[in-house]
């Protein structure tokens, strides 16, 4: 009854106005701004009775309202680090809440682990919003770990079933989950759009009332403006039901060889991992420098043949230069006296 006795008083409130505006118009072209006037008291009039009347609370109740959903000290949204899961609320709230995750991931092996997540994510009804991938063996034959980027939509009430399968798919290393209480936005943009609504439905019938060229041109101008309104709060209701709709995951995926020791606590583990991680990076080491040398054998081969040749060189030089002094260090001999010498000798 009270809500039908609100309804009466806007309708009542609404036909004076148009009354007055009509003689207003019709009397000089100065009402039109006058008119204008009115028809904006009354569209804000309108606006906050069924505002009121969508949330059940009045603009200072609004204001006055603090409730939050902060499980993050210092921050306007939700995180839950130690048990990744979604926060269970009571569904009489009727609550708006935009739920974001972060993951980060190690697998062996990466290709598999790419199929399967996408298999997950079209198994759940969600899709691939944006991905990259990067990493691989070069034409140098150098092997970089590869690593993958995905921007995942999740239906929200799957989030959480989600996030535990992902552990069939690799090793998850780090997770984040978020949430953002967006409940007020969505309630004040419906109850902005129903007033707007029911003052596009009250011009239209003005129009067809309307006498003169100035009122026309007066309500359609109005019309205009209200129907691009409508137009805008539709399309950030339809953004709203998406992002509540639809969680938001960002993960990433990286190649490793050897999966990263996150278990240690006591110290016999903690040496333990940390032997098993030099052994693996001596295992690495060698394996790269036996890659190394065997790709780069032809250059070894040219470098080889260049320094024989250089060795070859000097010592041939040196030998010129051995003769070179042993012929200078000799006396010089007459010619008679080496005929004399030559002929003793036989």
């Amino acid at each position: 009854m009270k809500k039908n006795h609100r309804m009466r008083q806007i309708l009542c409130i609404l036909t004076t106005i148009a009354v007055a505006w009509s003689f207003a118009a019709c009397g000089a072209s100065s009402g039109g701004s006058k008119t204008e006037s009115m028809m904006q008291n009354s569209a804000s009039y309108a606006y906050d009775a069924a505002y009121e009347e969508e949330t059940g609370v009045t603009e200072e109740a609004m204001a006055a309202d603090t409730t939050s959903n902060k499980l993050d000290s210092g921050t306007g949204e939700n995180s839950a680090l130690s048990s990744i899961s979604q926060t269970q609320m009571p569904e009489d709230l009727n609550l708006k809440l935009i739920w974001t995750a972060n993951v980060s991931m190690e697998t062996l092996e990466f290709d598999q682990s790419i199929q399967d997540i996408n298999a997950l994510v079209s198994e759940l009804g969600g899709f691939v919003e944006s991905s990259s991938t990067s990493g691989g063996s070069d034409s140098r034959g150098n092997y970089i770990n590869k690593y993958a980027y995905f921007t995942l939509r999740i239906p929200s009430e799957k989030l959480d079933g989600f996030i535990g399968q992902l552990n069939d798919c690799g090793t998850i290393t780090s997770q984040d989950l978020s949430s953002k209480n967006i409940s007020l936005q969505y309630a004040d943009t419906e109850a902005r759009k129903k007033a707007l609504e029911t003052e596009y439905d009250r011009l239209l019938e003005l129009m067809a009332q309307a006498e003169s060229i100035d009122a026309v041109v007066t309500i359609e101008s109005r019309l205009s403006e209200v129907r691009l309104q409508l137009d805008s709060l539709s399309s950030q209701l339809r953004t709203y039901d998406n992002l509540v709709d639809y969680s938001t995951v960002y993960l990433n995926i990286q190649e490793v060889r050897n999966i990263t020791g996150t278990n240690a606590v006591t110290i016999g583990e903690r040496i333990s991992n940390g032997f098993s991680e030099t052994l693996y990076n001596l295992q690495v080491f060698f394996e790269d420098l036996i890659v190394f040398v065997v790709v780069n054998i032809p250059i070894f081969l040219i470098i080889a043949v260049v320094v024989i040749i250089a060795l070859l060189v000097l010592r041939a030089l040196r030998r010129s230069a051995r003769k070179k002094e042993a012929a200078k260090s000799l006396p010089d001999i007459n010619p008679s006296e080496q005929k004399t010498e030559d002929k003793q000798n036989d």
